[in-house]
């Protein structure tokens, strides 16, 4: 039976279509065929459904009962909080997040992004493709979820939780070199990381993560680019929780 995922939620009798980039596959190499039989699995849960319709470029799919919820206890070990750069540093930065296993992107609007939230919105299905192509590629086992973009005021904060949460910060503020924060934390615990534009993070932008208690850390050596910076932070880690 055919896997897929969907980002939205579903529910029993909900019809719903598989991603370009799944429907694309699935079209090419007659994966499927009508009423076939496939497993759909949300954030939330997983499900059992049947496909009702197939289209040139798409496949409709029919949940026909619920199998089990995934486990809510589960975090990302891994969250990259992305101030959104232009398109080919942004993509190449999705692409290598999903071959080293970061689990989760938040792309985010800061003062001095070069991308509007509003903008990157029709990129969605773009990254999406990225993040299937590498997964496949790379044999990732859990692919990559990547958010819609979000105006970094509002950013949903709640989530993180019992998250180790670091923000870098090239700006003249008090840091701590990344290899002492790690020493003093609890490695094992989820891992929340934010990383800002070229030009950086505004006053504002850093208000906002010390009030939702990011801790800020610095690197030593060369100034990274954007789109490296966070795969670096996030590889050292991983490496470190014995993820990679």
């Amino acid at each position: 039976m055919q896997k897929y995922f969907i980002r939205h939620r579903l529910s029993v009798r909900d019809t719903t279509f598989l991603s370009d980039s799944d429907s694309e596959l699935a079209i090419s190499r007659r994966l499927l065929k009508l009423e076939d039989l496939v497993e759909i699995e949300t954030l939330e849960k997983i499900f059992l459904g049947q496909v009702v319709d197939i289209l040139p470029s798409s496949i409709e799919i029919e949940i026909l009962k619920e199998i089990e919820d995934r486990k809510p206890e589960h975090k990302p070990s891994i969250t990259l909080i992305q101030s959104l750069s232009n398109d080919t540093k942004f993509n190449y930065f999705v692409e290598k997040s999903v071959e080293i296993g970061i689990e989760k992107i938040i792309p985010v609007e800061s003062q001095y992004s070069l991308k509007k939230a509003k903008e990157a919105m029709k990129d969605i299905q773009y990254w999406e493709k990225i993040i299937k192509d590498a997964t496949e590629q790379s044999r990732n086992s859990s692919p990559t979820l990547i958010y819609e973009p979000v105006v970094l005021k509002n950013l949903d904060i709640d989530e993180f939780s019992n998250c180790e949460k670091i923000c870098l910060a090239t700006e003249s503020i008090e840091t701590s070199p990344l290899e002492d924060f790690l020493k003093n934390t609890n490695i094992k615990k989820p891992f929340v990381i934010a990383i800002g534009p070229e030009k950086g993070w505004s006053s504002s932008d850093l208000a906002f993560f010390r009030n939702m208690g990011f801790e800020f850390i610095s690197l030593k050596g060369n100034i990274l680019r954007t789109e490296t910076t966070g795969l670096v932070i996030a590889s050292i880690i991983k490496y470190l929780k014995g993820e990679i």
